[in-house]
């Protein structure tokens, strides 16, 4: 596979070294369709000598070719025969057996051949395209060859020659294409005299590139079978209003059903906005304050007292570091906020990754009691560490059905907190999705097995509000008794009052003008009626606006009674992009600092409780369920074609592959089976992220080093019965971008998304190339630095646990788990299960993540479920027991002794320390 660009061969190829490009493979490893008995051929020849020495060397070639069975389509015409004599006669036309075809190049003195199948199909009309492939002279070092094959491309191209997309150069031998057919005769020519005029060349040879100019370029061209003629991928344009914005949210400020749908979008900034809160409110206050509600076309609202009814106006909903979660009333507003300044990028909120899904049949979970004693638990059951006077929160997604587990399963203090509220205007919780109902209840279970005494909280949390964890951590250390989102459902009700106030000072006045004329007449009467009927929604909506209120109260207090005193938080949920891996975001580094000992300090009042330091918090991880979903590595591109590939050039193609330049996608099945094939209707995310110095003279995220592009290619035949299967046809590529994720003065994290549909079953193959890049005034000034991305394949029509898209070429699994299990700060929970991924990141190839590992399922109550968030619920149990039995610090685990990177398994030495727990007295 070649993406062929002039800015990409320069002189450095021909003269740098080349011991790195002896990827190209000489034996094809595509699979073509057998060619007709017969084919026709054009024979360019060249004999150059006198006379009678040209007679012997001609009746030679015809030996030859008669040998080999060719029929010569001249032989009955009479200045056939002249031919022998005529030195510029050059070329014979003919059939052969396309078994020996090839066959008629071992005669020195043929130059190049061009056949076609016997009978084949031209197009009437001569500028249509035709199907040819090209193969060129190979004795050149493989660098050369690379140039050599790149200069021929741009002689053809100037005869409206169309590279194909994704085929096999063989080691850059080979070139694949359409050709006008008016211009098929001249590919058995000397192709450096063409085009041509009717006495010079276009190029004078003397001005023709080396090595293309030393001698004729092609050595047999052959006529393909036709294929479906596929119009070129045309990419979307991005409007530059748009520009700071991913394809799903372009999507929507697109699509007119959503024009007046209120919109929940992150914005990262340019500076950190931590200490700007109360500033960012008010920007939003006074420029996207609430207006009239308007319907689909675009007319107004009323309410049912006729009056226009309001929005609700944008409102602050979280914020950490340099990123904010902003509601807008409409798509509109969004692409108009993001015209600030000091705005990188706006997105929609990335939906957190469930790592829990159901066991497929006939699969069974393993018994609770063998996991207790194979864990240690029981051991610690037996002393009494059951998580008695401990506070477990549980975060998850949705735990529906977990009401009626409490007492018979859960344990008897266990109560639900649904954060979902707080996103809301009128303080009601969100409705559940289908996708993931009852996933945080099965986690909650496995930690009731391990923890059966705990006082737990199941905490449910919107997936695409990360910032939702920052609240819970800040209300648990006392440091907030709001959230961000609930300051501004403050901000609502304030101003749901002052527009209720003003309706109602309008509706009470026209209500006393209407009764103060009692007439009979029919418009005097409908007036009252009006009247009455405004009044009495105007109240109706007074009674709601209090509802909210006590609501608020309600839920604020439930908020501080459920949080305050945790010591363990279990997190089943994990984000594998949207946000900065390698441990870079904002709730990694959070996480990084409170696992951090506090230094001493010096108390003027003992024993005052106030001044005590909290103590450490435990945070119990999920780590990633992605799998073969991952690849991560650094970005190579030895042969400097623009297109990075997937491994080295020592390592093996995979058998699927004739280049490393493509990673050819699979779909897998929840039994673990992967087929070739993608099915319709898969909705396909794929993301890649990496992490790049500034350039130290312009920080900014306008040229970022690497302008990636993603590209995905269907296998037009994947099998080769009726053309090669290396014809590949471009069924989508990411526009815009990249965006960036995380901007600081020294480094840069940028993110390029392709948001994909499949249409019709096939395989496909993902290529990553890079894209436009400004020429630099001076060589030496173009910025050369190695990136390390990471990228995955998130599947987003199905539930978890059913099929999902998966890399088949290449995956590697050391790509890192995902956000927060990255973090130093995090107790990062797996599964031993053969292909999920592991380590810190690509940046952070030393960290060992996960920490332990647990059970991939048990026996509880509900569906079969196993995964990571499985294992992590049983270990938050775990670690419930060894806070209980006093195990310093953030990580019990460490402090108890367990061993780093292995089944989590209670340290026999520290079961003999401890102490049965007393009993207290009846």
């Amino acid at each position: 596979m070649t993406y062929t660009r002039l800015a990409t061969v320069t002189l450095a190829i021909l003269i740098g070294s080349s011991a790195v490009l002896a990827q190209g493979q000489d034996e094809p490893r595509v699979k073509e369709p057998p060619r007709t008995e017969k084919v026709d051929v054009q024979i360019r020849y060249r004999i150059r000598a006198d006379r009678d020495e040209r007679v012997r060397q001609f009746r030679g070639l015809e030996k030859h070719l008669t040998a080999l069975g060719f029929e010569d389509s001249r032989k009955d015409d009479p200045d056939r025969d002249l031919d022998i004599l005529d030195p510029n006669a050059e070329r014979f036309t003919g059939t052969a057996a396309s078994d020996k075809v090839l066959q008629l190049l071992d005669d020195p003195r043929v130059e190049q051949i061009l056949f076609a199948p016997t009978g084949y199909m031209y197009p009437e009309d001569r500028t249509k395209p035709v199907p040819v492939r090209i193969i060129l002279r190979a004795d050149m070092i493989p660098s050369v060859q690379q140039a050599f094959h790149f200069q021929t491309l741009q002689q053809l191209e100037r005869m409206g020659f169309r590279e194909a997309l994704g085929y096999d150069t063989r080691g850059y031998k080979q070139l694949k294409g359409t050709i006008p057919y008016k211009y098929l005769d001249r590919l058995v020519k000397d192709l450096r005299t063409e085009p041509a005029g009717w006495f010079l060349t276009e190029t004078p040879l003397d001005r023709l590139p080396r090595p293309f100019a030393d001698r004729n370029p092609l050595r047999w061209v052959e006529v393909m079978p036709p294929a479906e003629a596929l119009p070129a991928y045309v990419p979307e344009v991005v409007p530059p209003t748009r520009a700071k914005m991913p394809p799903d949210l372009r999507a929507i400020l697109a699509d007119p059903a959503q024009k007046e749908i209120p919109l929940r979008v992150i914005v990262l900034f340019a500076e950190p906005i931590d200490s700007k809160l109360e500033e960012l409110r008010s920007k939003l206050t006074s420029g996207f304050s609430p207006t009239v509600k308007r319907d689909a076309d675009g007319n107004p609202l009323k309410g049912s007292d006729g009056l226009p009814a309001l929005t609700e106006g944008a409102a602050l909903d979280g914020a950490a570091g340099n990123l904010a979660s902003i509601r807008f009333d409409r798509p509109a507003d969004v692409e108009r906020f993001a015209q600030q300044a000091d705005v990188l990028s706006v997105r929609l909120p990335r939906q957190a990754s469930e790592t829990i899904s159901p066991i497929p049949a006939p699969g069974k979970p393993a018994s609770a009691g063998s996991v207790l004693t194979a864990s240690g638990v029981e051991a610690m059951h037996r002393l009494g560490y059951t998580g008695d006077g401990v506070k477990v929160l549980v975060i998850g997604s949705d735990f529906s059905g977990a009401e009626k587990l409490i007492g018979k399963g859960l344990p008897k203090k266990t109560r639900i907190l649904d954060l979902t509220t707080e996103l809301n205007p009128d303080i009601l919780p969100s409705p559940v999705d289908p996708n993931r109902a009852g996933l945080g209840t099965s986690a909650a279970l496995a930690l009731a097995v391990a923890a059966p005494d705990a006082e737990l909280v199941l905490v449910r949390v919107d997936p695409g509000a990360i910032f939702q964890l920052f609240g819970i951590v800040r209300v648990v250390r006392k440091e907030a008794t709001f959230s961000d989102a609930l300051r501004s459902r403050l901000v609502d009700i304030s101003n749901k009052t002052a527009e209720l106030t003003r309706r109602k000072e309008i509706v009470v006045t026209e209500y006393r003008l209407a009764f103060d004329d009692l007439a009979d007449d029919e418009p005097t009467k409908a007036r009252r009626v009006r009247a009455k009927i405004a009044l009495d929604a105007v109240l109706a909506d007074q009674v709601a606006l209090t509802q909210r209120i006590e609501r608020f109260n309600v839920f604020q207090k439930s908020v501080l009674s459920a949080l305050v005193g945790t010591r363990v938080i279990v997190n089943t949920l994990e984000w594998e992009s949207g946000y900065p891996l390698d441990a870079l975001s904002q709730l990694s580094r959070t996480l990084e600092q409170l696992a951090v000992p506090l230094p001493p300090r010096i108390v003027k009042n003992a024993g005052d409780l106030l001044a005590a330091p909290p103590p450490p918090l435990v945070w119990v991880q999920a780590a990633s369920a992605a799998g073969a979903a991952v690849w991560g590595g650094p970005f190579l591109d030895p042969n400097t074609d623009g297109a990075m590939e997937f491994a080295s050039p020592n390592q093996p193609l995979p058998p699927m592959n004739w280049s490393a330049d493509m990673n050819f996608l699979g779909f897998q099945s929840a039994t673990g089976e992967t087929t070739g094939d993608l099915p319709a209707g898969a909705r396909l995310r794929i993301t890649i992220q990496w992490r790049e110095p500034t350039d130290p003279n312009f920080p900014s995220v306008d040229r970022p080093a690497y302008p990636v592009v993603l590209r995905l290619f269907r296998q037009l035949d994947p099998k080769g019965e009726k053309i090669p299967s290396d014809e590949m046809a471009e069924d989508a590529r990411s526009a815009g971008g990249p965006y960036p994720l995380l901007f600081t003065r020294t480094y840069v994290v940028f993110e390029q998304v392709l948001e994909f549909t499949v249409k019709e079953p096939g395989r496909y193959a993902l290529a990553v190339a890079k894209g436009y890049e400004p020429e630099a005034l001076l060589p030496g000034l173009k910025r050369k630095v190695e990136v390390h991305p990471r990228i995955v394949i998130e599947t987003l029509s199905g539930k978890p646990g059913e099929g999902r898209a998966v890399f088949r070429s290449y995956v590697t699994p050391e790509a890192g788990v995902g956000i927060p299990g990255d973090s130093l700060g995090a107790n990062t929970i797996g599964v031993p299960v053969k292909g999920d991924v592991f380590g810190g990141g690509t940046g952070l190839a030393l960290r060992g993540k996960p920490d332990l590992f647990g059970p991939d399922s048990l026996d509880i109550a509900g569906p079969a479920m196993r995964g990571p968030g499985l294992a992590t619920g049983y270990l938050g149990g775990m670690a419930t027991g060894l806070v209980q039995a006093g195990a310093a610090g953030a990580n019990p685990f460490k402090s108890a002794g367990f061993t780093h990177g292995t089944m989590a398994v209670v340290p026999e030495n520290w079961l003999k320390i401890l102490r049965p727990v007393a009993k207290p007295d009846k």
